[in-house]
């Protein structure tokens, strides 16, 4: 999905109970085949079949790619797999350390049968990944969990756009309570910008998500190539944008944006010492401004 415009959109007809509201099965390759289905804002997500070597890649790229849907939480529903050992199951942790940071998606496990359950308990996989013996169970504590906190903006292929990127990240963090970190968020949301505008020559989008003590800036752009790191000379005039990046983020990395295009993002810890009361908003949250509301922040 490119952003959550799009993910809206096509959630937009589903019920919000707790009945399974669209589906879809995945090309998974015999004896693993994935189907997925929306429950709520909730994907649900269930394996048929034998975890083995060789289905371990195919399971964990399914949920990969399960994830890049970017519901609001990923429930693993186990009733139907089979696994022969324990080894196999860190596949779960993997996934799970994998769409942490992007695309965000928290990962939960559910109704595991008694073979299998054993081999979960004995292994270290619930340290890393919540389990919960019913899908129900496992629907009911995601669905209260506190929503992430997340502005985005659409930024044309304009010189102006670092500065509406930097306008949005000023606003965010002060109406979320965490004015120190703007100076760092500043940086790297302006940094990425300036990447869409004069690297990729593409229009995009910018988002912020509070997630925790995580704060994620993310620009998409329409050029596929991944940047890369260099650390350029003394002499070289510019190109230090990823190192500052680099430098300031908890991590950041980059990922495909169907059709076309990808993601650059990076998380910034956000400690506690940083945190204020938030700013109140008046029920209007932050969102990209009209055209006309773009024209004179480019103009200014």
């Amino acid at each position: 999905m490119n952003g959550v415009g799009e993910m809206a959109s096509r959630s937009a007809g589903l019920d919000a109970g707790v009945g399974a509201v669209g589906s879809k099965t995945l090309n998974v390759p015999s004896p693993l085949v994935l189907e997925a289905h929306f429950r709520g804002r909730i994907l649900v997500v269930r394996p048929g079949g034998q975890l083995t070597p060789g289905t371990y890649e195919r399971l964990r790229d399914g949920l990969v790619e399960c994830a890049a849907e970017e519901p609001a939480a990923m429930v693993v529903d186990l009733a139907s797999m089979r696994a022969a050992t324990a080894s196999l199951l860190t596949v779960f942790p993997t996934v799970c350390d994998r769409i942490s940071d992007w695309p965000g998606v928290p990962l939960a496990l559910a109704a595991a049968p008694p073979p299998l359950r054993t081999l979960l308990d004995s292994s270290a996989v619930p340290r890393f990944v919540p389990t919960y013996h019913s899908l129900s169970e496992a629907l009911d504590d995601l669905e209260a969990a506190p929503r992430p906190r997340r502005h985005q903006m659409q930024l044309p292929c304009d010189p102006g756009s670092p500065r509406l990127a930097r306008r949005l990240v000023e606003q965010s963090c002060h109406q979320w309570g965490i004015p120190g970190m703007v100076t760092d968020a500043v940086v790297i949301a302006s940094e990425l910008t300036e990447n869409m505008v004069y690297h990729a020559r593409s229009e995009g989008w910018l988002r912020l998500e509070l997630r925790n003590d995580r704060l994620t800036v993310a620009v998409a752009d329409a050029d596929p190539i991944p940047p890369q790191l260099r650390v350029p000379g003394v002499r070289a005039v510019g190109g230090r944008g990823l190192v500052l990046v680099d430098k300031l983020s908890r991590t950041w990395g980059t990922a495909s944006r169907p059709p076309q295009g990808k993601v650059v993002w990076a998380v910034l810890t956000v400690a506690s010492r940083t945190r204020t009361r938030p700013t109140p908003s008046c029920g209007r949250p932050i969102t990209e401004p009209s055209a006309a509301a773009a024209q004179y922040s480019l103009a200014n």
